[in-house]
Parts: C-alpha cells; structure tokens; sequence
C-alpha cells in the first residue's frame, strides 16, 4: 500500500519546505523570538535527520550525535513555545531533553550494540516531547489559533511512539504487518509536519494582529487608552450603566503648568511626567475603570459605578498622590501637581461626550481656582 522509499523522500521534503518557510517568516526585522527559536529548531531536526541518513560517517556521529541534534531542535522549538505563552524553559532543560536522546543512542550504538532498542527507545522519546509541545500550547497558548498546531504534534507523537512501541515489543518484525505500520507513521509524520507548521505561522498572524490592535487602542508614549478607544470603550460603560441603572463618573485631568515642564526641563523630561501620570492613575483603578490620554496633558477616567461624591473621594486621593510623588528624568528630579474636574450621569446623563464636556469644563474651572484641586459640575 505505501512505498517506504517514497514516503522517506516526502518526509524530507515536507521537512525542507516547512523548515524554510519557518525561516522566511523569522528573517523580518520585527519577527517574534520565537519565531527565530521554531526555525533554529527545524533547521536543527533537519540537520539531525541529515546526519541519521548520511552513510560513511563514524557511529558516534551517525548513530549518536544525529539524535541529540534532533532532541536539540525539539527543545528550541518547545522553547518558543513556552515564550509564545510568556513562560520560560531554562537552559537545564534544554540540556537535559539533548542529553537524553544522546546517552540512550550512545549505550544501544556503543555499549551494546542494538539498532531495533535504539530507534525504538528513541522514536518513543520523541513522540513524548511532541505532546509536551502539544500541552504546552493548551495551557499556555491563550487561544491563538493552536489548535492546528495541537493536532499537528499529537499526530507526530502518536506516529513516532506507536512505531517506536512496535519495535519495542517486536525488535526483529519484518512481516507485512511491521512494513505497513512503519510506512504508515512514515505517510502520517508529514501530515503532522504541515499542520504544526501552517498552525505556528497561524499563531505568528494572530499574535501580530493582536499587536496592530494594541496599537490601534493605545497611546504610544504612555500606554492608557487613546481618545478613538475611549469613545468606543466608553460607549459600552455607559450602555451596560444605563441597563443596569448604576451611576458612571468621569473625570478630567490635566497637567498644572505643563508648558513650563518642557520649557524648564526638556520634553524628554515632560514625556517622562506624563508617563508618570499614567502609570501611577492605573495603577489605583479597579478592573472595570477606563484611562485614556485625551490629548497633550489631559486624561480621562471613566468610573463605573461612582456617583460624583464618590467620584470627587477618588479624585481627591489620586491628586494627593500625584502632588507627593516625584519623578526622576534625565538626572533631574520634577514634582508636579494636576487639577481635576469631576461629573457624572447623575448629573449630565449617560451621553459620553457630554459627560467630557462638563467634566473639562469643571477641571478648567479648578485651574481658575489656583490649580493643584478637585472640583465637581
């Protein structure tokens, strides 16, 4: 039914063309670290699988150092997985998944000499690793389109443990029966190559989508939401308020004397405030809360659930913040304060843009009353 010589030749092939598309991918500037670490595995699992075929070359080569090169390349790649999922695999696990291949191809090639033990053992310890791939995309993959490449490395574990189970229990097999088996994990081990390798590129698209996203709901200078995802977030807030009769305050914040930062200090120095600002706004907010850069030095928070009394205590706080902190720039060290204009829909209604409207409105009329306050409208 299969022709193993043809079968060989498909898997080379197929190892060749997923291997250089991987690296195609990983040559641009911007490419992901694992996407270098999947093509620096399978140019390695190549290289092993050359080194396994090649004839002529010492047994220490030939029958051992060609698996630890392929278990090499099954830890790079299981590496990028693990950073792909914002995890780690340190450096002793790598050595330890190379080490393994090596002592038990050295001991079956060297200290007692069994080809059928050797590519049994060998076949089976591969096949666990590429299901280790495999959970380690469903634990740590966060949906990114791995299901592709999750049927790809079980397809290649199930192939690469059955034949190397198969040899285990019949080492010296070579009815039809053997030959059928071999050839079909052999039919089934490119099938699985193509899937793991459409499913990491897959994974790279939607990781740089999710990227392009970020940028398109982001200010890039000091990561709260910018103005476009403000009115669309905000709009959700306020609908979801609306239906579930709770009150939503807003809140304008701007800057004192902004100018006279980037004037005295240097716009390095004002970049570095307005970072300030944004982490230190975020990092008092409750999960359900919006902050975005409204433009220059002004802020918004969106506060789900706060009237304007409650909405006035949180402002108050975070202004106290702010007028104790100080930030260090440049080798210079600014302290600056924020004026702080508050509203909400019990008072404006659930419209987002009027709710702004008054809120800026009454932070202006706290930068007429000296700066560095709160005031409600």
């Amino acid at each position: 039914m299969f022709h193993q010589d043809t079968l060989l030749l498909v898997q080379i092939a197929f190892t060749l063309l997923t291997t250089g598309l991987l690296i195609s991918a990983a040559l641009y500037t911007d490419s992901l670290k694992e996407q270098r670490l999947w093509a620096m595995g399978n140019i390695a699992s190549c290289l092993g699988l050359a080194l396994g075929a090649a004839t002529g070359l010492p047994d220490l080569v030939h029958a051992c150092l060609s698996y630890g090169v392929m278990g090499l390349g099954l830890a790079l790649i299981l590496r990028g997985l693990r950073i792909f999922g914002r995890q780690e695999l340190g450096i002793g696990w790598m050595v330890g998944i190379v080490l393994v291949p090596l002592a038990v191809t050295a001991y079956f090639t060297l200290v007692q000499p069994s080809l059928p033990a050797r590519l049994a053992l060998t076949g089976m310890y591969f096949g666990v690793l590429n299901w280790v791939c495999a959970a380690t995309l469903l634990r740590h993959g966060n949906g990114h389109g791995v299901s592709v490449t999750v049927v790809g490395f079980v397809a290649l574990g199930v192939s690469l443990f059955v034949r190397g189970g198969y040899l285990l229990v019949n080492p010296q097999a070579s009815d039809q029966a053997a030959m059928e088996i071999m050839n079909f994990t052999l039919f089934v081990i490119p099938l699985g190559q193509v899937c793991v390798m459409f499913g990491l590129i897959l994974m790279v698209v939607r990781r740089y989508a999710e990227r392009l996203r970020m940028l398109s709901t982001i200010d890039a200078l000091t990561g709260a939401l910018n103005r476009a995802a403000l009115e669309l977030q905000g709009q959700r807030i306020m609908q979801r308020a609306r239906q579930g009769l709770r009150s939503v305050a807003v809140v304008m914040i701007d800057a004192d004397h902004f100018k006279q930062i980037n004037d005295s200090f240097g716009h390095p120095v004002g970049d570095e405030v307005l970072r300030h600002l944004s982490v230190l706004l975020m990092g008092q907010l409750r999960p359900n809360d919006l902050l975005a850069r409204y433009g220059g030095e002004e802020f918004v928070l969106v506060l789900d659930g706060l009237n304007s009394t409650s909405a006035v205590n949180v402002a108050e706080r975070l202004r106290q913040l702010v007028e104790q902190a100080t930030v260090t720039a440049e080798g210079q060290s600014v302290r600056y304060t924020v004026s702080m204009g508050v509203t909400s829909s019990g008072i404006h209604g659930y419209n987002l843009m009027q709710l702004i409207s008054a809120a800026d409105a009454a932070m202006y009329e706290a930068k007429r009353a000296g700066r560095n306050r709160v005031h409600s409208g």
